[in-house]
């Protein structure tokens, strides 16, 4: 007969082995390397799990976006927050993305960002932070790996004023720049682009 349970789950009983479980989950808590072409399931992180993502915020902005239909009729608007960590541990940077304080009648289902050509990349979302709806998956234009799209398997609904979880790049850069553009795209149509930091 097999056991459901590992051998020092059945010695410890029922405590243990949720013990074992939630110590397995942790352990799966952190960032994953997207390299250019590829696509992963985007996992959740933290700074317990991650240290690496512990820093300070060296950019900080509430982007105005608005997403119309081909009618002109708002379908979602509200704030991007495009933010940069400096990690106080390797003083690399961490490019985040936040929508936030949404309202309309649809959704958005992705976010894709660029410039990130030539960039070796780990991505994921935080759980110990603000927001509730994270991307499902992650990927990653032919190389040189150019833009990276987040798509949400429960789309960020509009008309329940969702915030997304802070989504997640942690990079090999020590400075960022202007230039980089993130694409909004809705459910049942439409798009909006907005000006966003790049490495």
């Amino acid at each position: 007969m097999t056991h459901p349970f590992p051998r020092t789950a059945r010695r410890t009983g029922l405590a243990g082995a949720a013990a074992l479980l939630l110590s397995a989950t942790a352990a799966l808590a952190v960032s994953v390397p997207l390299p250019p072409g590829g696509g992963v399931a985007t996992p959740p992180t933290t700074a317990a799990t991650e240290p690496v993502l512990d820093g300070v915020v060296i950019h900080d902005a509430l982007v105005p976006f608005k997403i119309t239909s081909t009618t002109g009729a708002v379908v979602c608007e509200g704030n991007l927050q495009d933010r940069v960590v400096k990690s106080n541990k390797t003083g690399l940077l961490d490019f985040y993305y936040v929508i936030r304080d949404t309202k309309g009648t649809g959704a958005i289902g992705r976010l894709a960002t660029r410039s990130f050509a030539g960039q070796p990349m780990r991505v994921a979302y935080r759980t110990d932070g603000l927001g509730t709806v994270p991307p499902g998956k992650a990927n990653r234009s032919a190389a040189p790996g150019e833009i990276v799209t987040f798509a949400f398997e429960h789309p960020v609904n509009c008309a329940k004023s969702e915030w997304s979880r802070f989504i997640l790049i942690e990079t090999t850069v020590k400075a960022f720049q202007q230039g980089g553009e993130t694409e909004l795209v809705a459910t049942a149509g439409g798009a909006t682009v907005v000006k966003t930091v790049q490495p």
